[in-house]
């Protein structure tokens, strides 16, 4: 996990809703949106809010990301029960929190449920999102 990512400075409009998972994405990225858009937690978990990181730039969710100094350009975000996930650690995270309820959410939760695996395969997902934005013409975060 990044050092900044353990630092419990969340506000309190995010301390007070902890049982949301927040995906905060790049909306851009036509991968990153998809598998964002189409994940599913398992319903035990809470309630699930996806974020558009180029949205909103005063949402306190990117606030934080901000204040927190992590970079949207190296990876996802999450942010589940007063703790914060960046990168490889997010994606975990989403594995382990996923549904099961159709072949993405299986995909996701099989393939990224090994923090080893994950952290393996994060940068070609990471090199499939910069080269989407590439030939979309689209810049980074």
């Amino acid at each position: 996990m990044d050092k900044s990512a353990k630092t419990p400075r969340s506000s309190p409009e995010i301390r007070e809703d902890a049982h949301t998972l927040w995906l905060v994405y790049d909306g851009d990225c036509v991968l990153c949106r998809s598998g964002a858009l189409g994940y599913r937690i398992n319903r035990a978990v809470g309630r699930l809010e996806t974020l558009d990181a180029r949205g909103d730039p005063d949402h306190p969710i990117l606030k934080e990301i901000r204040a927190r100094q992590l970079d949207l350009n190296q990876g996802i975000v999450v942010v589940y029960g007063h703790q914060w996930h960046h990168r490889a650690e997010a994606l975990n995270r989403l594995a382990l929190l996923g549904s099961n309820s159709d072949g993405l959410n299986r995909f996701i939760a099989w393939m990224f449920r090994s923090p080893r695996c994950t952290r393996w395969l994060y940068p070609l997902l990471r090199a499939g999102r910069d080269l989407s934005l590439k030939l979309s013409g689209k810049t980074q975060i």
